[in-house]
């Protein structure tokens, strides 16, 4: 073993950790109340603005939209430009999102905000450049590093719906959202100022970064050529890329519907604000455990079988959600769905896998490019249930779907080399 090997084996801490837990914060505050906690609500957004559920899940639809046409150019910006700039940029974003949302007096400007400053600062705050950025710091240990940055949208909704609950009788909603972007502009904005930079030095964390000339290791992408020789029309001319389209769209689909109607169904059981947290609270706890424990399967065993098995894990929390009437069956149907959150741990893996660290931001971005055909999920499970009081109809119709994309994930091509490591056959083909 080389000197600087041992170096990086001995240094007390690797900074790429640091770069973690600092995605974990900007992904807390892209995802948190926005989308994490967004069903606390919905029962005041309905009466203060005076529109139905539906009509105001309808903002998810431009969200996603502009999140499909900007994900491939920001993550070809992730591939090029410092992250320390791009996610700077994005959580000031989301700091105004937040302020602005706490002033809104109509729906129009709910969907206004959710179709312009939300997705481009999520975009530049999480998504394609947290998973650009974390993929450059990890060669060994990228799966588990992807899914301990993922841990940021999880934790929110732990942590968010029973302070939510707790806060709003006496803050109201739009007291809870100003004082998020407070806490965004003054606390998280400076930790990613202060701690984010691109790439490991020479002599840093080389255990992390798997050496060539150690027992199965390879040397890691250099980031600035596999982004400049990467084009889009290499992404898409892959077959493992399409199989994992379709099998994530459909579950992120019914994450988002139940996710976002979590409360609403909640309150056709019988159960009121209190229990709703406990819920969300469930399934976000769940997602936390995904999100460590696909990581580290994926690091262990590819990503083709654990993407299989959350199809199955989420048609089955469907069908305790649709049938339940009793809360342990509601929370059963939450924790499976929420399991099924880690999906976000497995798809920069995978993409890692098939295009390598310097390919991450362009190819994640792509793949975010076809997220509008999940996007109506939520409005439309909501609006089924209004039209015929129940929510199973819906839920039952993309579980069906869920179950097709998980078997056609099973066909995607991909070896384990001699360190256990993962990488995909069509990579390893043209190398």
């Amino acid at each position: 073993m080389t000197a600087q090997a041992r170096a990086g084996r001995t240094a007390l801490w690797y900074h790429g950790w640091s770069i973690v837990a600092v995605a974990v914060l900007t992904q807390t505050a892209g995802n948190g109340l926005t989308l994490n906690a967004v069903s606390m609500f919905l029962h005041d957004w309905e009466s203060d603005l005076h529109a139905p559920i539906s009509q105001l899940l309808v903002a998810l639809l431009p969200f996603s939209v502009v999140v499909s046409i900007s994900s491939p150019f920001i993550g070809a910006l992730a591939d090029k430009y410092p992250a320390r700039l791009l996610m700077s940029v994005g959580v000031a974003g989301m700091a105004s999102l937040y302020l602005l949302i706490s002033a809104a007096n109509a729906v129009w400007q709910l969907w206004v905000l959710y179709g312009t400053l939300f997705p481009l600062s999520l975009g530049l705050c999480a998504l394609a450049t947290v998973n650009a950025v974390v993929s450059r710091w990890f060669v060994r240990r990228i799966g588990l590093a992807l899914g301990v940055a993922a841990l940021g949208s999880a934790l929110s909704g732990v942590i968010l719906p029973p302070v939510i609950a707790w806060a709003m009788p006496t803050l109201g909603w739009r007291g809870v959202w100003g004082i998020g972007g407070l806490i965004i502009a003054f606390a998280i904005l400076p930790l990613v100022l202060w701690i984010v930079r691109d790439r490991p030095t020479e002599r840093e964390g080389l255990h992390y970064m798997n050496v060539a000339g150690e027992p199965g290791g390879r040397e890691p992408d250099d980031g600035a050529d596999a982004a400049t020789e990467l084009r889009w029309t290499d992404i898409l001319g892959r077959r493992n890329f399409w199989l994992l389209v379709f099998c994530y769209t459909p579950i992120l689909g019914l994450y988002a519907a139940v996710q976002q109607n979590m409360a609403p169904l909640a309150a056709t059981r019988g159960f009121g604000p209190g229990a709703a947290g406990v819920l969300l609270a469930v399934f976000s706890i769940s997602q936390v455990f995904a999100t460590l424990l696909l990581g580290l399967a994926s690091d262990r065993f590819g990503n083709r079988l654990p993407l299989a098995s959350l199809s199955v894990l989420t048609t089955t929390g469907a069908v305790f959600l649709s049938f339940g009437t009793g809360l342990p069956a509601l929370l059963a149907g939450a924790a499976l769905v929420g399991f099924t959150g880690g999906i976000w741990t497995l798809m920069p893996t995978a993409i890692a896998a098939e295009f390598g660290g310097g390919g991450v931001g362009r190819a994640f971005g792509m793949l975010m490019f076809f997220l509008p055909i999940s996007a109506p999920a939520p409005s439309l499970v909501a609006a089924v249930q209004e039209a015929t009081g129940s929510y199973a109809p819906a839920l039952m119709g993309l579980s069906l779907i869920c179950l097709t994309g998980g078997a056609a994930v099973l066909f995607m091509r991909e070896r384990r080399d001699t360190a256990g490591d993962i990488m995909c056959a069509a990579e390893a083909t043209a190398a």
